[in-house]
């Protein structure tokens, strides 16, 4: 994609995000309260189990790409990680996370605005594990790129870490009872208006943003190519992103999220 594209792509979505960003807040009030609980996590047992278990995230530094509200990393700061940034290119969500970090008394914590594809170049091989968690991928109008620039953060040995609605879910139209509506392999942009309320899903006129679909290929071959290793990968059953959440009780569910990691094998 060119670089024209991209970035209108991207600073329109961003521009949506800003938007709603008001209405988030409104519905997080309590998030305020919870993170000062030392045993505050956001996180999904899947995604837990494989940074504390398997990859051991204690005492590294941590990235968050597209950390939103920032509690995520706050839920990863306290399970002990060392140094994590957050950076998000919606202004209006990283001064929510600054205000939930302070609410948390958190030290070494860190949140910054920036575009994931105009990453400044003090974030090269910077940090040891970098965390993707839900609702992030399909805003990417160029996936290899974004895998490019989230590889390019990492160490030697750094760990790309994702969790992620399945990419499967695309073909499927959520309702009372979701159906499948769309093909897999559909390449153009979805173009939307009605809001990004995704707590209430209520309706509003919004500015227009725009989600692409990429492929369970599609994210493996961009993270394959950019010199990053598949070590572990695990299709989930069970609803993590709230989207077409009756499947998961449907008698033959679809999968509905994947956890993955990956290592840096180059200095790329």
């Amino acid at each position: 994609m060119d670089k024209d594209s991209l970035l209108r792509y991207t600073r329109q979505n961003l521009a949506s995000w800003d938007e709603a960003a008001p209405l988030h807040a409104r519905i997080n009030r309590h998030l305020l309260q919870e993170v000062q609980n030392a045993h505050y996590s956001n996180l999904d047992t899947h995604l837990t189990r494989l940074l504390l278990e398997t990859i051991d995230i204690k005492g590294k530094s941590c990235i968050q790409i597209c950390c939103n509200n920032g509690i995520d990393l706050i839920s990863l700061k306290k399970k002990g990680a060392g140094y994590c940034l957050g950076i998000d290119g919606s202004q209006q969500f990283i001064d929510k996370a600054q205000t939930l970090s302070a609410a948390a008394n958190l030290k070494a914590i860190e949140f910054q605005c920036h575009n994931i594809y105009e990453l400044p170049e003090t974030f090269l091989c910077q940090f040891d594990i970098a965390l993707i968690t839900v609702g992030v991928l399909n805003w990417m109008p160029d996936l290899p790129h974004f895998m490019k620039n989230c590889a390019s953060v990492l160490k030697k040995g750094g760990q790309l870490v994702v969790e992620e609605i399945h990419p499967i879910l695309s073909m499927y139209v959520e309702d009372e009872t979701s159906y499948i509506g769309a093909s897999y392999f559909d390449k153009k942009p979805f173009e939307d208006e009605n809001g990004l309320d995704y707590f209430n899903h209520v309706k509003y006129k919004a500015k227009k943003n725009y989600w692409f679909h990429h492929t369970m290929s599609d994210i493996l071959m961009a993270a394959i190519n950019v010199g990053l290793h598949l070590t572990y990968i695990e299709e989930l059953p069970e609803n993590i992103g709230n989207y077409c959440a009756d499947l998961e009780h449907t008698e033959h569910n679809p999968p509905l999220g994947f956890v993955a990691n990956w290592s840096k094998l180059g200095s790329l």
